[in-house]
């Protein structure tokens, strides 16, 4: 007996020394639906349009070159090793969809608060290169993610239609996994691969040699895959050295490096917030607010629209209306029941998760699945509802800091949550601004969906009440908030040249 328990002591050791995996394991094969032919002249958001990065002309496919590289690419198919094959069948699910998979299981790594020192009685100082991916910084990165992808994505389009290099199925080659039979130059995978390595690599510099071996490995995977050959490669890498910059010089401008409040200006803001009784930290010991000047960041689509979303003042807490949301999450804080403990669990997307940003790009990848969008239109569906979410946290980050409502517990502190407490103020609900938003674009890109969606936007913002941590005004003024700029970023959508 003994001995079994030293095996089970090594083996639960050796489990907590290792890394966490970020791998979502191999997916099912999903065919395209559609081949978006128009696609290189849909709006882009970053580029003023697809122009802006030439792509020089492809050599003949009647050249020496070229017919070494397809000779070679035939050779290959029937050589691979069993770890090629591997990564063959883990990105034919999609390349989009995949370097999603990481974004998100990198934020789950990094949503960790930076620790406290009881030595010094101070938190550990901000560090560029292992940041706190909490929800805004989540929203922001899934947001320049989707857009770098998208706009390299667009101009990959726009030159596959313009040179027209046959696909390697119409010349005879059969693919190891579905691809969509477009013109292979440039190739769009590349293209996805390189602009996510950089986007990815300038939020977590202490994972760019890692990030550098997925894409390579994503690159080689499509010669090896029989979907195109080491030219077509090169294309794509050369469009996404020109976008992804372009996009990293829009987060250097967008305002976010002052959401932290390095000059500290956040206890004036409290002290003149327009509220009766004001927010506090509840953790122990007391930690600073989580990223005070988050609203200010730049906003991604109508500016002027998106502000004047902006929430009311919320009641007074010696209104009829602010006691009786209080008694609310008194009355469920006493006896929550199995199916409300279910739902504030299910929607918790807390410390060490990939956050409620990243919950509605996981639903996302399943209805992206469901109806076979191809990588283009995967993109797309990504960077609409990504800068959504992250335009809702904004105007959520504006009135949080705006009147620094404090949260229910803090006002009864008999209130028992079933999640932990954010560290910041509670007016309007972050989950619910988020979701109202994510609802309201994937209700629209997915109308047949429509009813379900909504009902998880509701549920979602309704969850925060469940789990103690919100007031029911909090929720229904998130969600509010969310759903209006949502609408608006279906309104930019209908604009895009996409049809949809």
């Amino acid at each position: 007996m003994k001995y079994i328990l030293l095996i089970i002591t090594l083996l639960t050791l050796a489990t907590a020394c290792k890394e966490t995996v970020i791998d979502e394991g191999i997916l099912p094969f999903v065919t395209p639906t559609s081949t978006d032919a128009n696609g290189g002249s849909w709006r882009t958001v970053v580029l003023n349009s697809a122009a802006d990065i030439a792509v020089p002309p492809p050599a003949a496919v009647t050249s020496a070159a070229y017919q070494a590289e397809l000779t070679a690419v035939k050779a290959g198919l029937l050589s691979a090793t069993p770890e090629e094959n591997t990564a063959v069948n883990y990105w034919g699910a999609g390349g989009v969809l995949r370097w999603n998979q990481i974004a998100r299981l990198l934020v789950a790594k990094y949503n960790v608060a930076p620790a406290y020192n009881e030595s010094t009685g101070t938190f550990a100082p901000f560090d560029a290169s292992n940041p706190f991916a909490n929800p805004p910084y989540a929203a922001r990165l899934y947001a320049l993610l989707s857009v770098a992808q998208y706009d390299a994505l667009v101009v990959s389009w726009r030159a596959k239609f313009q040179y027209k290099r046959p696909s390697l199925e119409d010349q005879g080659i059969l693919a190891r996994v579905p691809v969509l039979n477009v013109p292979s130059y440039p190739s769009e995978d590349a293209a996805v691969a390189e602009a996510s390595c950089q986007l990815l690599a300038f939020f977590f510099p202490n994972e760019t040699a890692w990030l550098k071996a997925k894409a390579a490995e994503h690159k080689k995977s499509r010669v090896l895959t029989g979907a195109c050959v080491p030219s077509d490669v090169v294309a794509g890498e050369t469009i996404a050295m020109a976008v992804a910059p372009k996009v990293i010089a829009y987060a250097r401008t967008d305002r976010f490096s002052l959401a932290r409040d390095p000059n500290n200006t956040w206890s004036a803001l409290r002290t003149n917030a327009p509220f009766d009784v004001k927010w506090t930290s509840l953790e122990i010991p007391s930690r600073p607010p989580m990223l005070p000047l988050a609203g200010n960041v730049k906003i991604w689509f109508d500016s002027v629209a998106v502000l004047r979303t902006m929430p009311g003042p919320p009641p007074a807490t010696t209104s009829a209306q602010f006691q009786r949301d209080l008694a609310e999450v008194r009355t469920i804080s006493d006896s929550r029941t199995r199916e409300q403990w279910r739902i504030a669990d299910f929607w918790g997307d807390g410390a060490g998760t990939y956050t409620p940003p990243g919950h509605w790009n996981r639903t996302a990848e399943d209805l992206v699945r469901q109806y076979g969008q191809n990588e283009l239109r995967t993109a797309r569906t990504y960077a609409l509802l990504n800068r959504a979410m992250q335009d809702a946290g904004t105007i959520c980050w504006r009135a949080k800091y705006l009147y620094f409502v404090p949260r229910p517990s803090q006002m009864d502190p008999q209130i028992k949550t079933a999640t932990g407490i954010p560290n910041f103020p509670s007016y309007t609900s972050g989950h619910a601004s988020f979701s109202g938003a994510a609802a309201a674009v994937l209700a629209y890109l997915f109308p047949n969906e429509a009813a379900s969606l909504n009902a998880q936007g509701d549920e979602a913002a309704l969850s925060r009440l469940y789990g103690g941590i919100h007031y029911r005004f909090d929720n229904e003024e998130g969600l509010k908030c969310g759903r209006t700029i949502g609408n608006i970023a279906t309104g930019w959508a209908r604009t895009d040249g996409s049809g949809q």
